[in-house]
């Protein structure tokens, strides 16, 4: 009993000692991994932030440049409207003189004045917005989000999987052995049937149980 007690107190010191390393090492390896998780998630959100001011600088500067040529084309076709109201104005004068050859040199010079319409190819698009990017976009937030979820999925039993103590059922009658416990019943409080031998240790069953069968009666004493 004595040799078992000792190496029963060696493996408890052996256990204690497997404990505070594993506190030590589960401690460092949280660590660890929250550094990683805060460096991966900022570097993550850098990235992001990094497409977010690429796309937003990719609509700027086509917003800029189509403004650009819409204001130029403003520009061009509000001189054209001008040029073409003091022609109108001016065909209207003409048509009421009555010098003919007045009328015919005004007239060669208004013609020759005229120039080429160059805005009839012309043409606005009706779909002329942003609409599309801003699908893109929302289509981007549900894929990242359903990816997210997926890979957080994944996350979650890695981390569960992390146990410092796993706890072992005995299996050998040695290791019942290590749970036994010396017990002493009461004999002021036990069963009338039972009798107590050996300071109290050891239990046998004594009574006498009937039997009938017919006319005759067995008793029977454990």
């Amino acid at each position: 009993m004595q040799r078992r007690s000792q190496q029963r107190l060696q493996e408890k010191e052996k256990k204690l000692q497997e404990l505070k390393q594993a506190v030590v090492t589960l401690k460092s390896s949280a660590q660890a991994a929250v550094e990683d998780s805060e460096r991966i998630f900022t570097e993550l959100i850098r990235s992001i932030e990094k497409k977010r001011s690429e796309v937003t600088e990719l609509i700027r500067a086509q917003e800029e440049a189509e403004l650009s040529r819409a204001e130029e084309l403003l520009e061009q076709l509000e001189q054209e409207i001008a040029d073409l109201k003091r022609r109108d104005t001016e065909l209207e004068q003409l048509s009421h003189t009555d010098d003919h050859i007045q009328f015919l040199q005004s007239f060669q010079s208004l013609f020759v004045s005229s120039g080429s319409e160059v805005f009839s190819s012309i043409s606005v698009h009706q779909h002329h917005s942003f609409d599309g990017v801003r699908k893109s976009l929302s289509d981007l937030k549900e894929r990242l989000e359903e990816f997210c979820k997926q890979e957080f999925r994944k996350i979650s039993p890695n981390v569960s999987a992390v146990q410092m103590i796993s706890a072992t059922e005995p299996q050998t009658s040695e290791d019942f052995l290590q749970y036994s416990y010396p017990l002493t019943p009461d004999p002021n409080t036990v069963n009338q049937n039972l009798s107590l031998y050996e300071e109290n240790r050891v239990v046998t069953l004594s009574g006498i149980f009937q039997h009938y069968s017919g006319q005759r009666i067995f008793d029977y004493s454990y």
